[in-house]
């Protein structure tokens, strides 16, 4: 017995030797700096961030996942995928859109055939396709151009479709749907949807094969990405675990009707979170992952360098994504956004081996995940703050850079640009307010206003000193040196570009405002007047221009809620038969306003010295006519004016 007890007891001595050598969980003070190591610590990190977020946000339900040196360090799925049915999320199991992040899938594709040689980054695009864009300026869009953004497309509305049906081919929509030219391309990044599905469909010709079909061959399968597809609607199998999207409506969380993607490539995408861990393995390792090769460690290089930048002070695109800069990291990344309900974000940090994706299926929007990267950057890579120091003529320098810049993806040519007009559309203009003490406030940066110091003659750093998703403001100016561009450090997808006065959303407004009022009065003040001078003479002519301009203010006023009646839908799912019926009808009303109000002016001048005016109801007249010439002068400012649907 004395001697079974004393080798118990070595035994245990020895056990507890070999615990006290063994290393010790990681806390979460020792990673500062080092990145995601220890797989308990990262998921208490992530449970912590997502509960707050969900319960905060009013989010339905998320997944995550984060990779490090090619490994899957988590996946994790919070709240619900269907909030009926009360059925979880499952990182390995629920399917969520993926909105523009699915981009990825088109920007690999390219890129396989440009290493191949069956595409040329360089060639201009026409060479490839059975429809040709115009030539509207001498230099030629190429792939270069659509990878970063670069082509000089004006945006297109409508990129959602209500049923499968509703959808025809790529080759049938985008030769039918071409935008306008903005500007030369290689100007400026403006983000287009349609240039990301027009290198998808230059695939679709050079390989004789749908994009869906490529993909799931040449990426899909061979990442053994089963639980991904860009068919649309969903295989059967897949749609069964797909999550339904939410909207928080009227302080509820809503479900929205499904939508589909009339532009293939662009994002049309449903993918797991561990699907999306294998895509950014491959990608941060330069094509491989595990036994798998999507392209060579040449072409993988290739797509981390830059491409294109509008300022060597600000970060620049990628082949595909965004660079950033957070944390002293640098950060290629890509969001995504699908109608108002599912949103997602993809981050890279290729000098770390580091990943992570995320998908809500609730809201859309940016700043969720964008608020999960800042978190994580935060936890895993803090940096100190500086205060930054004002330049000494800092009031001088922000009295020149305040104005109202409106984003180059705005749509400069269609219905739709009226986006620019409402805070939070993702279209909307952005105020530089100079303070007197050298300050400058921004409005529509975000949904707060936040308060910028000049640190140099054309730079503005947070007054705080954080650097945020932002990062600083850059102000680029025009050939006489007066500031005409903005640029945000960590969003190189887009510039801002100047506007006049008279183009800013505030004296739009403002003159919307003016002209109704001027309106209200006669259509109230006019049959009042006609009351109380009831049986005195007046002239035929005066009857009948009164009679007239009041039925172009009708129309004018019928305008505005007909407008908001018909604009949402029109942009989310495009004026496409009966809807551009309604379009073209409501486009209308103005136009025919304004042929009333000319035949009213005519009529008033055969009138002028009859009977039935006062020097008080002429001047009023005047106002009202001057008041239709702004209101039709407004409209046609703001692409309302007609049929630019």
């Amino acid at each position: 017995m004395s001697i079974i007890v004393r080798r118990l007891a070595i035994a245990a001595i020895l056990l507890a030797l070999l615990a006290a050598a063994a290393p010790a969980p990681l806390r979460a003070a020792q990673l500062v700096g080092l990145g995601p190591r220890d797989p308990q610590e990262l998921g208490a990190f992530l449970d912590t961030f997502f509960r707050d977020q969900l319960e905060r946000d009013h989010i339905a339900g998320a997944a995550v996942s984060v990779v490090k040196d090619g490994e899957l360090l988590a996946a994790r799925g919070y709240g619900y995928a269907d909030l009926a049915a009360r059925a979880p999320v499952v990182a390995e199991q629920t399917l969520f859109a993926t909105g523009s992040t699915g981009k990825l899938f088109t920007w690999v594709a390219v890129m396989q055939l440009v290493e191949q040689g069956l595409l040329d980054l360089d060639a201009d695009v026409n060479t490839y396709l059975t429809f040709t864009i115009p030539a509207t300026y001498p230099e030629p869009i190429t792939l270069r151009h659509l990878l970063s953004h670069t082509a000089g497309f004006d945006n297109l509305p409508g990129i959602y479709a209500r049923a499968p049906d509703e959808l025809v081919s790529a080759g049938l929509y985008l030769g039918t749907h071409i935008p306008a030219r903005a500007r030369a391309p290689g100007e400026l990044a403006a983000y287009s949807n349609y240039g990301a599905a027009l290198a998808g469909h230059i695939v679709e010709e050079a390989t004789h094969t749908p994009f869906a079909i490529y993909a799931e061959q040449h990426i899909l399968a061979p990442l053994g990405m089963a639980s991904t597809s860009l068919r649309q609607p969903l295989p059967a199998e897949l749609a069964a675990r797909a999550s339904a999207g939410y909207s928080y409506i009227g302080g509820e969380i809503r479900a929205t009707p499904q939508r589909y993607i009339r532009l293939p490539a662009a994002g049309e995408s449903y993918a797991t979170a561990t699907d999306m861990a294998r895509l950014m393995v491959a990608l941060l390792q330069h094509g491989s992952s595990g036994e798998a090769r999507i392209f060579s460690e040449a072409t993988g290089v290739q797509m981390q360098q830059q491409l294109f930048t509008h300022d060597p002070r600000v970060s620049g695109m990628a082949y595909g994504m965004a660079e950033a800069r957070l944390g002293g990291e640098r950060i290629l990344k890509h969001n995504g956004v699908f109608a108002t309900s599912f949103n997602s974000i993809v981050a890279l940090l290729p000098e770390r081996g580091v990943g992570i994706y995320a998908s809500y299926n609730s809201n859309g929007g940016f700043a969720q995940g964008e608020e999960l990267l800042q978190a994580f950057i935060d936890h895993y890579y803090p940096t100190d703050t500086v205060t930054p120091t004002p330049l000494a003529d800092a009031p001088q320098v922000a009295a020149r850079m305040a104005g109202t810049y409106r984003t180059s993806n705005s749509f400069n040519r269609s219905f739709a640009k009226l986006l620019a007009l409402l805070p939070g559309s993702g279209y909307g203009d952005i105020q530089l307010l100079a303070a007197g003490d050298g300050s400058v406030t921004s409005v529509g940066l975000g949904p707060q206003r936040l308060r910028w110091v000049p640190v140099a003659p054309d730079v503005l750093r947070l007054a705080d000193g954080r650097h945020d998703p932002y990062g600083d403001l850059v102000v680029g100016t025009d050939v006489a040196g007066g500031p005409d561009r903005l640029y945000i450090e960590n969003n190189p997808f887009r510039a801002y570009e100047r506007v006049p006065w008279y183009e800013t959303g505030g004296f739009a407004l403002g003159l919307f405002a003016a002209c109704g009022l001027i309106f209200l009065s006669a259509i109230v003040g006019w049959p009042i007047t006609a009351f109380i001078n009831r049986g005195r003479r007046a002239s035929s002519a005066h009857r009948l221009s009164i009679q007239l301009a009041g039925g172009a203010i009708a129309l004018y006023l019928l305008f505005l809620p007909m407008i908001i009646l018909v604009a949402p839908e029109a942009i989310s799912v495009g004026a496409e038969g009966g809807l551009r019926a309604a379009m073209r009808t409501v486009l209308s009303l103005p136009l025919l306003g304004g042929a009333l109000l000319v035949g009213s002016a005519l009529t008033a001048v055969r009138a002028w010295g009859l009977a039935g005016w006062g020097r008080l109801s002429r001047a009023h007249y005047l106002l009202v006519l001057l008041a239709g010439v702004g209101y039709l002068w407004l409209l046609n400012t703001w692409n309302l004016l007609g049929f630019r649907i």
